[in-house]
This record gives C-alpha cells, sequence and structure tokens, in this order.
C-alpha cells in the first residue's frame, strides 16, 4: 500500500517533468514502429516480387549502362517454343516531371507486345488492352499517381522525361490504378519514346533493362545462368538476378531504406534511455533524504530499490503506450492509412509491431532506473543524512 501511495506521490509532485520524460520515450516509440512497419512493408513487397517469377536482366558493369535492343530475340531464342520462358519485355526509364508541379515521376517505357504478358499483376480491361496495343501514346498510371495528379482514364497529360528524349510527351491515359503491386510506376510505350528519340537524332536502339517470365521456379534458376552464359565475353555481358534480388538491389542502392530506419530506430531508442535515464537521476538526488528517512523508519533498501523501479517502469510504460498508439489509430483507423507510401502501397502498423514497443518501453524504464535504483540500495542512512547539513 505505502508503495502505491508513494509512487502516485511522485508521479503528481513535478508534472512537467513527467509529462516530458513521457514524450522523451514515446517519440522513439513512434519512430520504431514506423520504421518497423516501412521495413515489414518493403519486405512483403520483395517477398510479393519474388512470386512473379521474373528475372531482370540489365548490364553487368551497371544499371545505368544500356543493353541493345536486340538482346530481346537473342534471349528468347534460348526457348523458342514459350514453355518454359513465356515473354521477354525490356523497359526504358525515362522518369518525368508536370509543368508547375515539384513531384517527380516514375515513367517507364515498356515493349508493347510484351508487356501485359510479362506482368500480369497489370490488369486492363479486354477494351484497356486493345487500347494499349492500338495507340502509341498510350500510358497505363500508377493509382498513386493518378489521384495525386487528379489523372482518369481518358484523360491526355503531358510529361516531360527527365531523361532521353526530354520534350514535353503528350499521352493518352488507358488504365490507372492498375497495378496492385506499384501504385506509382507509369508505364508507357516504349516505340513511342524510340521514335521521338530517333527524331532527336539520339541512340533509340538500346534497353535500360529486360525483364523475362518463367513458367516455374526451376526455369527462373536455368534461364538465370543461361542468359549470363549467353551474353558472356560480348561487349555488354549482363547480369540476370531474380525480381527480388533485383529491386532489394535498387532499394539498397537509392536509399538503403531498411538499414537506416534500424539505424534510426536504435538511436532514438537510446536517446530515450539517456532522457529517461537522467529524470531519474534527477528525482533519486532530489528525494536522498525520503530514502534515507525510509531506511532510518526501518524499510529495506529493496523497498527503495522498487520504488525507483516502479516509477520509471511506469512512466516509459505510459510514455510508450502512447507512442504504439498514435502511430496504430492514425494509420489504421483514420484518412491518414489511404495515403499511398511508394513500393509499399499503405503503411500497415501491426498489433505485434505495437506489443514489441511497450516492451522496448519497459525496458528503457528498467535501464534508466539502473543506476539511481543501485545507489538506493546501497545508501547508507548517516552519510545521506549529513549531506542534508
Amino acid at each position: 500500500m505505502i508503495r502505491s501511495v508513494y509512487l502516485l506521490r511522485n508521479l503528481t509532485r513535478n508534472p512537467l517533468r513527467a509529462l516530458l520524460t513521457c514524450a522523451a520515450v514515446a517519440l522513439p516509440v513512434v519512430i520504431y514502429v514506423m520504421s518497423t512497419a516501412v521495413i515489414d512493408g518493403i519486405n512483403r513487397f520483395l517477398d510479393n516480387s519474388a512470386k512473379q517469377l521474373r528475372l531482370a536482366v540489365v548490364h553487368k558493369a551497371s544499371i545505368v549502362n544500356p543493353l541493345p535492343a536486340g538482346y530481346r530475340a537473342k534471349i528468347e531464342s534460348l526457348d523458342p517454343t514459350r514453355t518454359r520462358l513465356t515473354s521477354v519485355c525490356g523497359f526504358r526509364f525515362i522518369g518525368g516531371k508536370v509543368e508547375g508541379k515539384a513531384q517527380p515521376l516514375s515513367t517507364i517505357g515498356a515493349d508493347v507486345d510484351s508487356f501485359l504478358a510479362t506482368f500480369p499483376e497489370v490488369r486492363l480491361t479486354p477494351e484497356q488492352a486493345g487500347q494499349w496495343i492500338r495507340d502509341p501514346r498510350a500510358i497505363v498510371l500508377g493509382g498513386s499517381t493518378a489521384a495525386q495528379f487528379g489523372w482518369k482514364v481518358g484523360d491526355r497529360i503531358t510529361i516531360r522525361p527527365t531523361l532521353p528524349p526530354y520534350k514535353p510527351l503528350e499521352f493518352n491515359v488507358v488504365g490507372a490504378g492498375a497495378h496492385e503491386t506499384d501504385p506509382v510506376t507509369n508505364f508507357c510505350r516504349r516505340d513511342y519514346l524510340e521514335e521521338e528519340i530517333r527524331s532527336m537524332g539520339g541512340d533509340a536502339y538500346v534497353v535500360g533493362f529486360y525483364f523475362v517470365k518463367c513458367a516455374t521456379q526451376a526455369d527462373l534458376d536455368h534461364f538465370r545462368v543461361a542468359i549470363d552464359d549467353l551474353f558472356a565475353r560480348t561487349l555488354d555481358e549482363t547480369k540476370t538476378q531474380d525480381e527480388k534480388a533485383f529491386m532489394n538491389e535498387f532499394i539498397t542502392q537509392q536509399f538503403d531504406l531498411p538499414r537506416n530506419l534500424t539505424i534510426l530506430a536504435a538511436v532514438t531508442i537510446f536517446v530515450a534511455v539517456m532522457a529517461a535515464a537522467n529524470t531519474m537521476s534527477m528525482n533519486f538526488r532530489e528525494r536522498l533524504h525520503e530514502f534515507a528517512t525510509l531506511k532510518a523508519l526501518g524499510f529495506g533498501g529493496s523497498l527503495v530499490f522498487g520504488l525507483i523501479q516502479s516509477e520509471s517502469i511506469f512512466l516509459c510504460a505510459l510514455g510508450g503506450a502512447f507512442g504504439a498508439l498514435i502511430p496504430y489509430i492514425s494509420f489504421m483507423h483514420t484518412p491518414l492509412g489511404s495515403y499511398p507510401v511508394p513500393l509499399i502501397q499503405t503503411l500497415e502498423i501491426q498489433p505485434i509491431v505495437c506489443l514489441q514497443a511497450l516492451v522496448i518501453s519497459l525496458v528503457i524504464g528498467v535501464l534508466a532506473a539502473l543506476w539511481p535504483s543501485w545507489l538506493a540500495l546501497r545508501l547508507r542512512v548517516v552519510t545521506a543524512l549529513r549531506t542534508l547539513e
């Protein structure tokens, strides 16, 4: 009973300090929860890529180096029956911006005849697929990109590529939000880009990379080696990976989000431990005479140890609970949850992540009070009371 009363009295003695301590724990917990959610989303995206049974073929030196457009026919020659190697699609990235808008676009030119077969998750209606085949200026928009700019099927839009051919290009929207796993990327026809690049005197007969659709996992493993062997000792040697490895490498090279977010979460949690430890040390110094008096009255050192630990754990648990609930409620029960996130579409906060965050906050509480509790346990009554004279 005395422990509960004393704990409540201490928590309300300096409300501002208690509130700031809770906030110092809550903020790192928010960062941890959101970082973990992003990492989990990226892992789900990569796992989905692995299920597509696609190979990515890039230049061995660097993805920046282009490959000859004629490589497609050579890759297809590895399986003329199309039973194991079902389709090959060449891509050329052009990026893009909209006049008057700061947001960059991710626009890729694809081979018109094999794109839908290589990417069956791009679901177009028969009418939309027919428009894709007939119209050289057809474009399929990512769902979040279409929503961001207010574009819809049937619109004519203008995009200025950030790579050749650079000049503004007009497109007719034949699909919007048709790609289930990539809400950002826009796909246009590569032959339209080639025509524009040739008109400017540029090299139109190259592609950035190829995607190869395979029938089974065994075929995927076979052609991963066969394609590289086919172009070995040529001027443009290739590097062939499964789609998961390719996307993981691309993410790592661009911004290495999983590693950086893990480091960020670890650093903020360390800061939370330091902030909470500072608070508990201040509390110990201010209440030194109270702890000495309790010991003088016959209460053991374990009681004092437990009081300090209980206060620290309660404050950190309270901050951790708020830190876990804020992102969970925000992204799972408000319109903020529908906000598109590149690669992972939407941020999903799993309850298990919130539980992990709460456990981490409890550990922060224990660590923060460890040194003050140890000092209280070894506190000599006479020495403590003499310092107050």
